[in-house]
């Protein structure tokens, strides 16, 4: 299992999630595991999260499976429109951030 970085976003119609406290910490709270944080507006929000999963081509569907069941558990419909995915690992050796 490797690390992986993701960006998770989903769309939820005309409704903002940090307008709804009790929403908003039933969906941290099943996120919280990830290290999730949220950029949030108006009818969508973004994700970024930690995944730990074999392969990179795993991310998308555990990151998703995770974002739509925390929705689900705070009864919020949310439409997965999109996840984009990088190794932690590399991208802090890329950038430096790690010794070789």
């Amino acid at each position: 299992m490797r690390d992986y970085q993701a960006v998770v976003r989903v769309r939820h119609q005309g409704r903002n999630l940090a307008e709804e406290g009790a929403a908003l910490d039933i969906v941290t709270g099943h996120l919280v595991d990830y290290g999730a944080t949220a950029h949030m507006a108006d009818g969508w929000t973004e994700w970024t999260m930690t995944v730990r999963t074999p392969t990179l081509f795993d991310v998308a569907a555990v990151a998703g499976r995770a974002v739509r069941a925390a929705y689900g558990e705070a009864s919020w419909g949310v439409t997965l429109v999109r996840v984009d995915a990088w190794q932690v690992a590399e991208w802090e050796h890329s950038k430096g951030l790690t010794e070789d």
